[in-house]
């Protein structure tokens, strides 16, 4: 925190902009949600935790080391993906433990891409343990997720001759919360770290996931867009994207014995914050700044890939953001569900045809069913 904020907080001033609140993580003790700032060495108050509303960067209030792990947790939408209703299946060790789950993001891109056409599907892959990034999962973790993510692809394929593009807006660590537990514990002297602990800007859900973006074979109309435009608009499809990325991105090598460790390394110039881009199952692996010309261009190749927009987005201090469709509409919110619906049938006859699909004996899928609503 700097001199200046720290003024600010102690004149009761808001001294958290948007971009600051997207750094930091959300917590919530069941009555309370507002995102926590854990203050640093050198302030008269470190290892205090600054709550701020999460809308308008007010300070709600200073909560004193240890007491807040004992009263706040993360705030974690991912914590039970099997019981979530668009809930596909889980990728499992040879052992019955679930290591990787599969699920459809409700807000699919191209809702409405022709008629008698079901919406192209968004699916995420999800580690079982909580992780705040891929950089953190174990080398099983990693084995289960290539297994997914070949799942996936094939499936893709096998819809409309689809292809797959692979993208994480991962985070390190939250060790102040961790070391703020430890606190709770006794386990650690109070006080806070020489630098504060943020998150990735981009990773809206606080528990590490892979998006597997479905790419069109060939240039696709999106009919929302051309109702909104008010002309014809079309998704280029697979051909929005490549293989390489800008300048900032670093090549790291995809074997999952390694990659976790390869990738805090190349992350570690960032904070230990990163996304990550990989066209198909077998295509290079990149990592980039959260924050930057790849994220910018990968963002522009969606937009392009789907008929959508893309643009500066001020909650990320103007860096470049897909605008996706809302589901505030009642119209489009049951369309989407409807839209899913179909989507998890589409896989279940898939998985259904197919059987257990396996790259390694240590791991196998189970398609799994999301609860009665």
């Amino acid at each position: 925190m700097s001199d200046q904020r720290a003024d600010d907080l102690e004149r009761g001033c808001s001294p958290f902009t948007q971009v600051d609140r997207h750094r930091l993580w959300t917590y919530s003790d069941g009555s309370v949600t507002a995102k926590g700032y854990r203050l640093p060495s050198g302030d008269a108050r470190a290892g205090n935790w600054v709550l701020v509303d999460e809308a308008t960067g007010d300070v709600l209030g200073l909560i004193p080391p240890g007491e807040f792990s004992r009263r706040f947790r993360p705030v974690d939408l991912f914590a039970d993906v099997p019981g979530l209703p668009t809930y596909l299946g889980t990728v499992s060790a040879s052992d019955g433990t679930a290591l990787v789950d599969l699920v459809l993001d409700r807000n699919p891109f191209m809702l409405a891409n022709g008629p008698q056409r079901v919406a192209r599907p968004h699916a995420l892959i999800v580690p079982r343990s909580h992780r705040d990034g891929w950089s953190s999962a174990t080398a099983q973790e990693l084995a289960a997720c290539r297994t997914a993510m070949a799942l996936v692809a094939a499936w893709y394929h096998s819809t409309g001759g689809g292809h797959v593009v692979f993208c994480a807006n991962d985070s390190a660590p939250n060790l102040d919360y961790l070391r703020d537990i430890q606190v709770a514990a006794g386990a650690l002297a109070d006080g806070g770290t020489e630098v504060p602990v943020t998150k990735n800007p981009r990773q809206e859900v606080q528990h590490a996931h892979l998006h597997a973006f479905y790419a069109e074979r060939g240039a696709t109309e999106n009919h929302e867009s051309s109702a909104l435009e008010g002309h014809p608009v079309f998704g280029a499809g697979y051909r929005a994207f490549s293989a390489a990325l800008s300048s900032d991105a670093v090549e790291v090598e995809a074997d999952s014995t390694r990659l976790a460790a390869e990738i805090s390394v190349a992350a570690q110039p960032w904070g230990g914050n990163y996304c990550s881009y990989q066209l198909g199952v077998d295509g290079p692996f990149w990592v980039t700044p959260a924050l930057g010309p790849s994220m910018d261009e990968f963002n522009r190749r969606l937009a392009r890939a789907d008929g959508l927009t893309a643009g500066p987005d001020p909650k990320l201090g103007g860096a470049i953001n897909l605008a996706r469709p809302s589901l505030a509409k009642a119209e489009r919110l049951h369309a989407a569900q409807r839209a899913t619906a179909e989507q998890r049938a589409s896989f279940e006859t898939f998985a259904a045809q197919h059987g257990l699909l396996t790259q390694s004996p240590d791991v196998g899928f189970a398609p799994g069913t999301p609860p009665t609503l």
